[in-house]
């Protein structure tokens, strides 16, 4: 008869080295991505607005000093978490792996350093605590966009549009990425089973590993000392007390 086991650690600046040495094997990686996105010329960005998608949903930051219809009111909420994420994400640059979907030439990199300027400089009015709303239904998304570039759509022509199809249409892109973050598997020798958690929001925070196995209960104590020798061999650190 076996039990699951499972240990959390902290991850060890030689751990990653030693996965590969012992032949650990990825088996599944899961990546918390948020894109952002705006028109060629950043038209949104320049007027307070800003389009995101994160886990397939749609979100729309605006200054609160902005028009909103009725309808649209009725879909909005206070979004402190999605502000001073848009905020920190805007006002410096991140590198990390795949960031960005595409490939950019040099001319690209140029505009995205100028789209960089303006979303840079919108940043610091939501850092400074300025009163934005967020709209997360895709038809007010669509309809304030409307608004906002001044195109000559209607409110039943909007209703009847996807949002895929009303980006193309307007020509709004992703311009940019930010892995939130991002979680690996591996399988291992002797039956372990190893999770990397690495998470972006919070990088003072060291990486969690989560090292797990199917113990046979009949001989416990040396399946526990089996996973004790892996954590060192792996150079993990003890899980920090929260109170420490």
């Amino acid at each position: 008869m076996r039990v699951p086991v499972k240990m959390e650690y902290e991850l060890g600046e030689l751990t990653e080295e030693r996965l590969r040495e012992m032949g650990a094997r990825c088996v599944g990686e899961t990546l918390d991505m948020e894109y952002y996105y705006d028109t060629e010329s950043f038209q949104l960005a320049s007027t307070q607005t800003w389009l995101n998608q994160h886990e397939g949903k749609w979100g729309l930051i605006l200054a609160q000093a902005q028009d909103i219809t009725p309808s649209e009111s009725e879909e909005t909420k206070k979004s402190e978490e999605q502000k001073s994420n848009m905020a920190a994400s805007s006002s410096q640059e991140r590198e990390q792996p795949g960031s960005h979907p595409e490939k950019r030439s040099t001319a690209d990199s140029e505009n995205l350093t100028s789209k960089r300027e303006v979303q840079s400089k919108s940043s610091d009015d939501i850092a400074a605590g300025s009163a934005y709303t967020e709209l997360n239904d895709p038809r007010s998304i669509m309809m304030h966009i409307t608004k906002c570039l001044q195109l000559p759509l209607t409110q039943a022509e909007v209703q009847k549009m996807t949002m895929k199809n009303f980006l193309r249409m307007t020509q709004i892109q992703i311009y940019d990425s930010w892995m939130g973050s991002r979680s690996i598997k591996y399988s291992m020798p002797g039956g372990f089973m190893l999770a990397l958690e690495r998470n972006y929001r919070t990088p003072t925070v060291a990486s969690s590993v989560f090292l797990s196995m199917d113990a046979d209960v009949l001989n416990i104590s040396s399946e526990l000392e089996r996973m004790d020798r892996l954590h060192k061999d792996l150079g993990l650190k003890p899980k920090a007390s929260l109170h420490s």
